[in-house]
């Protein structure tokens, strides 16, 4: 019995002051607890708040997944191509602002009624990836097309009612909303948060694919070099259909 009072006592000896080192050891006690690396703020001292890294990681996500090739990129590009990127901009409008609405869409409970209803989402893609192969088809028949004879550029409503046919567009919104909506918000806060942020992101990455078919124009006058980047653009959308199924 003795020895455990000593073994305790020697214990102790560390965190009570003593008449001797108690000034140190109750500075080296305080030390300790400062260096865990929480404060009253934010949980961290030196280095990223979570708030941060997490809209970093949010804006990382929207604009890879916005930027990687798909029908919104290939049309966008195809656009800046032939009507010059001052014409494209309302696409570029409305394609943000659709996926802006499919996010909210998703966010307000559509997500959860194609996950419990796997038909209407099975439904769902097929009807978008039959609409982007025909649009595939139809890009690659265009190549050799003149640029008086295209009729006009996709307007901002027409760019909007797309997305609900993109299944590229569906798999970013219903990624985006399931691994960011912020849980210290309430719902439409936390929904109005991520659609703000999503649609500012998917802005800056349209506007560099419609800039990039504008500034290529230049290059593609005659139609054999029209026709090569018709094609290509063509694959682009058949290839994004195809990852969809795999």
């Amino acid at each position: 019995m003795r020895r455990v009072h000593a073994e305790g006592d020697r214990d102790l000896a560390g965190l009570v002051p003593s008449s001797g080192a108690g000034p140190t050891k109750a500075k080296n006690v305080q030390d300790a607890r400062g260096t865990t690396g929480f404060d009253e703020l934010d949980g961290i001292v030196g280095g990223s708040p979570p708030v941060l890294n997490e809209l970093a990681a949010l804006v990382a996500f929207a604009f890879v997944g916005s930027f990687s090739p798909g029908p919104n990129n290939a049309l966008l590009w195809a656009s800046g191509l032939s009507f010059g990127f001052r014409r494209t901009v309302p696409q570029i409008v409305g394609a943000a602002l659709g996926v802006g609405a499919l996010v909210v869409g998703v966010g307000a409970g559509i997500g959860a009624f194609l996950e419990a209803v796997p038909a209407a989402a099975l439904a769902l893609k097929v009807a978008g990836s039959v609409y982007l192969l025909s649009l595939a088809w139809r890009v690659a028949g265009s190549g050799a097309i003149g640029r008086a004879e295209v009729t006009r550029p996709i307007t901002v409503w027409e760019a909007a009612w797309f997305q609900w046919l993109n299944p590229k567009a569906w798999v970013f919104a219903l990624a985006l909303v399931g691994t960011f909506l912020p849980d210290d918000l309430t719902q439409p806060a936390g929904i109005a948060l991520l659609t703000a942020i999503a649609v500012g992101v998917i802005l800056v990455s349209f506007t560099i694919w419609a800039a990039g078919g504008a500034a290529l124009a230049r290059f593609v006058e005659d139609d054999r070099r029209r026709r090569i980047v018709s094609l290509l653009l063509a694959a682009t959308i058949a290839a994004s259909v195809v990852l969809l199924w795999l």
